[in-house]
């Protein structure tokens, strides 16, 4: 005899419910690595620079001729600082399902992004610091410098995954854990840079 008809739909499993946070705790997780990878790196500065003082009172860390000054990395603290203010614009319209509002946010904290790069390649044409001239301070700042330049366009090509995805979507509110993960990648960015500001540029 043949089954009833509903015998094959109650065979039927349950639609499993998608995970939730699972991009913010992956964020999270590489957010922890970037932090641990910078602090590494502006230990070895503070140590080497400690080091070299100690050994030669009086002279400069930082090579006779070499032009670090300060105007150009406050600007781009600043600048972040700005972004932060934008990244959570974005994050307000996001869960108010603003799409406009939020797509706005988001070009203006990319243009803040692609400000830095900017200000980070007219301080190096600036500083005039040779990788070669025997003194650790400069491969350590373009080492250092270098790798948060490289984190800034990992978070703003996070920003552009978002923006794509956010355009894409019913609604913006459906991503809202993705859009939290890149707004977390966007402040640890913010705050590493920070860090770098006063020990590589203020303390100089």
């Amino acid at each position: 005899m043949s089954e009833p008809a509903g015998t094959a739909t109650e065979m039927v499993a349950p639609a499993i419910a998608p995970r939730r946070r699972t991009l913010q705790v992956g964020t999270g997780f590489a957010s922890a690595a970037v932090l641990m990878y910078f602090g590494g790196l502006l230990g070895v500065y503070f140590s080497e620079r400690a080091d070299f003082l100690r050994a030669n009172p009086g002279e400069s860390w930082i090579p006779s001729g070499v032009r670090v000054e300060l105007t150009a990395p406050t600007v781009m603290a600043w600048t972040l600082l700005l972004s932060v203010v934008t990244m959570q614009w974005v994050m307000h319209a996001t869960k108010r399902d603003d799409r406009r509002h939020t797509l706005i946010a988001l070009v203006v904290t990319a243009m803040f992004g692609v400000a830095v790069i900017n200000q980070t390649a007219f301080q190096y044409r600036q500083m005039g610091l040779a990788i070669d001239g025997g003194s650790l301070a400069a491969p350590l700042i373009y080492t250092i410098s270098g790798s948060h330049l490289a984190l800034v366009v990992v978070a703003l090509s996070y920003l552009f995954v978002m923006a794509v995805r956010t355009l894409t979507a019913s609604a913006p509110s459906v991503h809202l854990d993705g859009m939290s993960a890149a707004a977390m990648l966007w402040h640890v960015m913010v705050f590493v840079y920070l860090v770098i500001w006063v020990g590589l540029f203020v303390t100089k």
